[in-house]
Formats: C-alpha cells, structure tokens, sequence
C-alpha cells in the first residue's frame, strides 16, 4: 500500500473546499429563495382563505357552518373577535392579540391573516387566521444538498489527490531520472579533477590558487554526496552499525579544513574520543558534512568555527558554532529549498536531509541565533543510540 502524501493531501482538500465552498453557497441561495418562496405562497393561501370564508357569510352562524368539517379548517386556526375585544368565535387555545398595524405578519414558524371583516346583525368584527408552516420540504431539500455536499467533497478531494499524485509522481520520477544521469555524468569528470590536482598537490607549490582548486573540489565532492544520499535514501536501506566518532568527525574536520583556510577561517575542536554512534556511517557523515559545510559558508572571513562532541549524564551532544549573519527564523531553515532572506545559496537540502536523518535516529536538533551573528547547531544523541568505551 502506497503511503500517503501528506502535502499533497491537504492541497487536494483545500481545493476541493474552494471548489465545494462555491457549490455550497449556490445552494445556501436556492434554500434561501425556497424558503421566501414558500412563505409568499403560504401568505398568498390565508389570504385567499380569509376572503373564501367571509365573501359569501354574511351572518356569524352562516360562516360557522361554512367552515365546520372542512380539510381547509383542520390547516387553519380562526377567531372572531368584536370591537369590545370580546371572543365570539374560536379554534385557538389561546387566543393571540389582534395586531391592527399589520395584515399578514409571521411569528416563528406561525402565519398570521388579521383583518375587520362585517357579519350581520354583529356589524364589524375582528377575524384572525393562524397557520403553521411546513418546512419539511426545505428541511429534506437541505439534508439532500448537504449529503451531495459533503460527497462532491470526498469524491474531488480524493480525484484531486489521485491526479495531483499521479503528475507529482511523474515529475519526481523525470527528476529522479535527470538526477542519476547528471551523477552519472558527473562521476567521470569528478575523478579526473581529483587525480590530477592531486598530481599538482605533489609536483608543483602551494599556491592561493592551487588551495582554492582543492576547496572547491572538496566541496563538489561534499555537494555530489549528498544528492546521491538525496537520491538513495528512500529505496536504499542503510544498516546501522557502531560508530567510533571521533575518528570521523576529526577526518571530516581534515577534509573541509582547506575550504576555511581560503577564507581565513579557524576550526577549533573538542572532541571527546569514547563514543559511539549505532548509527549509519554514510548518513552519520551526511549530518557532519552538511554542518560543516554550512558553518564554513556561512561564517564571516577571519572568525572561528568550533566543533564540541561530549556526554553528559544522559545524552551526548555534537554541536557546531560560527560567527555570521543572523539566521532569522531557526525552524524555517530546515525546509526543503528554504532560502534566508539574508543567507545566499540558502540553508536548502542540506538542512533537510540533516532533519530527515535526526529524525530517523530521534536526535533532537537545537538552533540558536543571537544578534551578534554567533550560530549554533546543537545534536542532542539519545542514550539508546549512544555508548561509551570501545566498538567491541
């Protein structure tokens, strides 16, 4: 079963809400005009009703008789009422006021006709109408609407989702494509570079020149590594196995030295050398590299860069300083292809796949950023991963 994308989820609701949202609001108009219109046509009814049962009556006991018995009778309520205000006629329980001000008029879900009227010998005389609306029609119109509603939205949600995976699929799948061709292209060419400087490393002096060939190969390479990581991660298993870190991070340390030395920069070290990582060596190296990498690029010419490793009574701690701009928001960064308004090439997949590893190995990550500029990349390794002594 394919896992579920979780991005690609919640666009496909969104859009489906906008998309229902439209309908809905169509339908919230046709109830609104259903429900006017059947208030129209009931007030039409009482008043074709009031005129039906006094145009032909002219005495009180003829207008008795005439609506006695009838179906009409059973859907309205009447009472006649004289100018002394005294009930001569009645069908209510409770006989509401006379309102003199209105002709037909509406309490909750109640119609009301009240009119004067003229019955022999009585002379003038109050009559109102009482009649309950119906709403069951609208009331079924309603639940109707919203069970199509609520089904439009399920069934766009999961098209859209269906096709916007399916286009997203292709596209990673072209890209996946292009990006092992270009490594593979890649791969020839890297090797050349690295054989010959390593030939003039050793025939020809150190020069300026020479050490910045060497750093931007290094960091190419560091580059390279970390799409092929980027590339294999997710149908590659990478097994996990102890890892003495000092060594590694030291050699890490050695390999990157040359790119902070073009920019004036110092690697200081505190590394404590008894602990191992149950931890994948390539992806430990990604997590090293990456910061590393991003310390030196980052960091402001002539300042210093310290790496610390250490345990504590409870974890262990691998963290990374420098001295630069000010990273302004330290949870963005960590953001496929987040890019700091302040930071050029931006903290981008690097970032990423360094959370995507913690992640994998519970590390928590911390991120400090003064105004000063001072950065600070803390890995907190849980105790389960982390041992003391030897890989034996």
């Amino acid at each position: 079963m394919k896992k579920l994308n979780i991005s690609i989820a919640l666009y496909s609701f969104a859009s489906a809400i906008i998309i229902t949202s439209a309908f809905a609001l169509i339908s919230y108009f046709y109830i609104q005009e259903s429900t006017a219109m059947l208030k129209i046509q009931e007030q039409y009814k009482i008043e074709h009703y009031a005129n039906k049962i006094t145009k032909y009556n002219r005495t009180l006991k003829e207008f008795k008789e005439s609506i006695f018995g009838t179906l009409e009778s059973f859907l309205y309520r009447v009472a006649l009422i004289d100018t002394n205000g005294s009930i001569l006629y009645t069908t209510f329980t409770n006989t509401p006021t006379y309102n003199p001000h209105k002709l037909i008029y509406m309490r909750g879900n109640h119609l009301f006709y009240n009119h004067t009227k003229t019955f022999l010998p009585s002379g003038p005389v109050r009559i109102i109408l009482e009649k309950d609306l119906n709403y069951s029609d609208i009331n079924n119109r309603i639940f109707i609407l919203v069970i199509s509603i609520i089904t439009f939205l399920i069934l766009c949600s999961i098209f859209l989702y269906l096709h916007t995976t399916k286009v997203h699929n292709i596209i990673n799948q072209n890209l996946d494509l292009f990006l092992k061709d270009a490594m593979h292209e890649i791969r020839t060419p890297l090797g050349v570079i690295q054989i010959n400087l390593e030939f003039l490393e050793n025939t020809i002096k150190s020069s300026m020149a020479l050490k910045r060939a060497q750093g931007g190969l290094r960091n190419l390479t560091s580059v390279y590594e970390s799409i092929e990581y980027f590339i294999k991660n997710s149908k590659t298993s990478y097994p996990k196995d102890w890892v003495h870190v000092a060594p590694l991070l030291k050699n890490r340390i050695e390999f990157f030295r040359i790119l902070a030395e073009i920019k004036d920069l110092k690697i200081m070290s505190d590394i404590t050398d008894n602990l191992f990582l149950h931890i994948n060596v390539v992806e430990l190296q990604r997590l090293i590299d990456n910061n590393l990498s991003n310390a030196i690029k980052y960091s402001n010419k002539g300042t210093t860069i310290k790496i610390t490793l250490f345990k504590d009574a409870s974890m262990g701690r691998l963290c990374f300083s420098n001295w630069g701009e000010q990273i302004q928001d330290t949870k963005k960064i960590f953001r496929r292809y987040y890019r700091g308004d302040n930071i050029l090439g931006g903290f981008g997949l690097g970032l990423s796949m360094v959370e995507h590893i913690c992640h994998i190995y519970k590390i928590n990550i911390e991120v400090t950023s003064t105004q000063e500029g001072h950065t600070r990349f803390c890995y907190y390794l849980p105790s389960k991963i982390l041992k003391e002594g030897n890989s034996q």
